[in-house]
């Protein structure tokens, strides 16, 4: 998948404040040992030297060699067992004076195993997806301000249980999702007449995903399909598709309100199962029922909403009535 150069730059932006946050993180520490833990900090200094002495080993072309390097590597090894068992017996965490790092596989070089690391792109994926929710209607929403006191408890729906029985449902549903949230993981399909709350506990799921460390992206179909079809067509520029099929989790709201098209089914069609295959969750939310969505999509799309947890949102449209409360 290509991303814009930009948010390579970005990443490349983001190591080197790791790299400089590190480096300072570890100054401070070694000052705290030098100033309260002098021998402590001897045996760090001791340890610190090491590498200069295996560099001139190697430029001396000792023939000795193999002895003196066996040496040198015991003796690296009983100074790093004196200091971490020094740095406990004085309070401290065995690994205080090693350089800290956010990803432990590339020390946060960006580098793992000559090729870019796992961190990177994920920086790399979050700068893109933030970069589309700027132009998306998100503003993230709270399981706790989901009221469903606005859902009747009274009257029997055909699902064989009140509204509110099924919008409680929904409601745990989607708070352990999003609490257990994962790669891979299921995607969620929301079913239901406007105005029930599938944009608010779809974007409750995005806050709490995000929290994780996750990258999220929202938006509209209509406009997402839209922008897709603009750069397919070499009217924009950019790469949204990509972003679409790399991002953690996609929450497409709204699908079924746009303007019907060859290209967006197919679009719709593409990311469904492209982000599947990948194990990548998706959310859709709906007005529309399975037999307006096969109308419109075809029964291969549709098969694989079925996949899906399906969740189907039942009552009265809450923002009229909390208009109507105002």
């Amino acid at each position: 998948m290509s991303f814009d150069s930009r948010f390579f730059q970005l990443a490349e932006d983001e190591l080197e404040q790791r790299k400089l946050r590190n480096e300072r993180i570890l100054s401070q520490r070694e000052r705290e040992i030098e100033t309260k833990q002098p021998e402590i900090y001897k045996i760090h200094h001791e340890l610190g030297l090491t590498s200069g002495r295996l560099i001139s080993l190697i430029l001396e072309h000792d023939e000795d060699f193999e002895r003196k390097l066996a040496e040198l590597e015991t003796n690296n090894e009983l100074l790093q067992k004196r200091l971490s068992e020094s740095l406990v017996r004085a309070g401290y965490p065995a690994d205080y004076l090693d350089k800290p790092c956010v990803c432990r596989k590339c020390g946060d070089t960006g580098v793992f195993e000559g090729r870019r690391c796992e961190c990177f792109m994920e920086i790399v994926k979050k700068a893109a997806a933030e970069d589309i929710n700027k132009t998306s209607p998100m503003s993230l929403s709270d399981f706790a301000d989901f009221s469903l006191s606005y859902y009747d408890d009274k009257q029997v729906t055909p699902v064989g249980c009140t509204a509110r029985e099924v919008m409680s449902s929904n409601l745990d549903f989607c708070r352990n999702y999003a609490e257990n949230f994962h790669l891979p993981c299921n995607g969620i399909l929301m079913r239901g007449a406007t105005g029930l709350g599938k944009t608010h506990l779809s974007l409750s799921i995005a806050s709490e995903v995000i929290k994780k460390g996750y990258s999220v992206i929202y938006g509209s179909a209509p406009d997402l399909f839209r922008k897709c079809e603009q750069e397919h067509f070499g009217r924009e520029e950019g790469n949204t598709i990509d972003v679409l099929l790399e991002t953690d989790l996609l929450i497409l709201d709204d699908v079924g309100a746009e303007f019907e098209s060859k290209f967006y089914s197919a679009a719709l069609y593409n990311i469904i199962n492209n982000r599947m295959n990948a194990a990548k969750p998706t959310i859709i939310s709906t007005n529309c029922d399975l037999n307006e969505l096969v109308a419109r999509y075809g029964n291969r799309t549709v098969s694989r909403m079925k996949t899906m947890d399906d969740l189907i949102f039942l009552g009265s449209d809450v923002r009229l009535m909390r208009a109507g409360n105002r």
